[in-house]
């Protein structure tokens, strides 16, 4: 195997030198509660215990004498690994109530449970682990010190690795979800983080391996920038930002080449990077154990799949930005036919967004109609020149002329299967239909009319109201207000115009703030 990190996957960082002592790391202890009425049991279970350690993780003990007891405590915390349960406390059951309690009203099943009786024939070994999920059922009698340390090696292995698959199972529903999502915003860094807990869980899962006992941190880095995707620390109550220290320092280090993947490995650390289009992905993670060289050939494949698949997902990002750029720059063409500015499909987009959100649309759908508003208007390309720019009022003729826009603009639209283009040929067909029936092409009335058709007919009233026209001058606010409430339940939806009057001045800072020229 080379060491240089040009021709191979894997490079060595040095050695440290001999005389440096390694540093020494106080591991949080495993919680154990005894439970029972006799406080000798106590005593003699601390004391059998006393220099018992697993995966170099001492005991710290809680003591309760009452099934009651015990339930107060065990609903308070969630870091108890296992109970040592006497069966017969203030009542013959108290101990199976507690069992029940743990159970079935907190629905624990990871902490383990250890019955211990002085009185087995009150409760049946066998009876007992047929009903109860207990882990282990022992008389007190025949517990020695070695049978002890025994029972909870077993008992403490048991919930370290229920744990570790707990943990697993969640970094995997993350990518899971990310991956029905992965066009939303933010997509990349859920996807990025549910899959850097799950290789994480991977990694700690194997024998003696401590858990929950690890940094790590996923990014990505261009010639010019840093983006951190996911992060995870082994201590949630630190300072975020102090625990990725160390982190950054080797993620700036091994980031900067460019030249090709690599692997470099120091006792508990890894960083890995690699490359994908123009940028690399870079994964640093530090354990508290020394990782396996199988450890290392897993965290390369994961990396490099993650590349993979990143690339893909910023490659579809690209092509989903393009596709909105274009739709930007044919409104505005159909706009400056009009004698308007591409200000106005811009706002119109941004008004229609807020109204989505405060209306109570999921989050997708306010995005939707953010990207698809901007084509309310895009059938005006068909409409002459000498009527569009019109300085006066329209005659008949000229006004069922001017009315085909809405299905000039639906047609357009309608046969792209794109759902941002089917929603723009909902809008361009529906943004001048009548809450009370009363608009065109189609006279639809109420809910009959597209949520997206309603909102933007209101984000299209107010901005044309607003606004200079080659027919009319722009109005007043108060007066704007004040038509947009006569035309509650006539032309717009209630709801919308409520929303809109309690919320107005939001429309009017994002007028303000992308006003036309003069």
């Amino acid at each position: 195997m080379t060491t240089n990190g040009l021709n191979s996957s894997f490079m060595f960082a040095p050695e440290e030198d001999a005389g440096i002592a390694e540093k020494t790391v106080n591991l949080a202890p495993w919680i154990v509660i005894i439970v029972d009425d006799e406080p000798s049991i106590h005593q003699i279970t601390e004391i059998a215990l006393g220099q018992f350690t697993f995966a170099e993780r001492p005991l710290e003990f809680l003591h309760a004498y009452t099934g009651k007891e015990a339930r107060e405590i065990i609903s308070s915390r969630n870091d108890i690994s296992l109970v040592l349960l006497d069966v017969v406390m203030e009542t013959d059951d108290a101990g199976l109530q507690t069992v029940n309690y743990i159970r079935n009203e907190l629905n624990n099943h990871n902490i383990r449970i250890i019955l211990r009786t002085g009185q087995p024939g009150q409760a049946p070994e066998l009876e007992v682990i047929e009903k109860y999920d207990i882990n282990g059922y022992n008389e007190k009698t025949e517990l020695t010190a070695n049978k002890l340390h025994s029972v909870l090696y077993t008992a403490l292995r048991s919930y370290r690795d229920i744990i570790a698959l707990d943990k697993h199972r969640h970094g995997l529903e993350k990518v899971i979800d990310a991956t029905a999502s992965i066009l939303e915003k933010n997509s990349i860094k859920e996807f990025a983080q549910g899959a850097l807990e799950q290789l994480a869980a991977i990694l700690y899962l194997e024998e003696d391996m401590v858990l929950v006992e690890y940094d790590a941190l996923m990014a990505t880095r261009s010639k010019q920038d840093i983006n951190i995707l996911a992060s995870l620390t082994s201590d949630m109550d630190k300072n975020h930002d102090s625990d990725l220290n160390f982190l950054n320092t080797n993620f700036e280090r091994e980031s900067s080449n460019f030249a090709t993947h690599s692997l470099v490995t120091d006792k508990d650390q890894v960083v890995f990077t690699n490359k994908y289009g123009d940028k690399r992905l870079v994964l640093s993670i530090k354990g508290r154990t020394v990782i396996s060289d199988i450890d290392y050939s897993l965290i390369e494949l994961f990396c490099k799949n993650v590349a993979i698949a990143l690339e893909n997902i910023e490659l579809y990002e690209e092509v989903s930005d393009t596709q909105k750029d274009i739709i930007y720059s044919v409104c505005e063409l159909a706009e400056s036919r009009s004698q308007e500015t591409g200000n106005h499909v811009r706002r119109v987009a941004m008004y229609s967004k807020v109204m989505a959100e405060k209306y109570g649309l999921e989050h997708d759908q306010c995005e939707e109609l953010f990207f698809a508003s901007p084509l309310h208007d895009v059938g005006k390309v068909a409409i002459p020149d000498n009527i569009l720019n019109k300085p006066g009022p329209l005659d008949k003729g000229e006004w069922e002329i001017m009315k085909t826009h809405a299905e000039v603009g639906y047609n357009s639209l309608a046969h792209l299967k794109k759902p941002i283009f089917q929603a723009g040929a909902t809008i361009a067909g529906e943004h001048h239909e009548n809450w009370d029936g009363s608009g065109y092409p189609k006279g639809l009335s109420g809910e009959n009319i597209h949520i997206y058709g309603r909102i933007t007919a209101v984000a299209d009233v107010f901005d044309a109201l607003m606004s200079k026209r080659c027919y009319k001058p722009a109005w007043d606010q108060a007066t704007v207000n004040s038509f947009i409430l006569e035309q509650k339940g006539i032309k717009f939806e209630p709801k919308l115009v409520d929303i809109f009057i309690e919320h107005y001045q939001e429309f009017v800072d994002i007028f303000e703030a992308y006003k036309d020229p003069e």
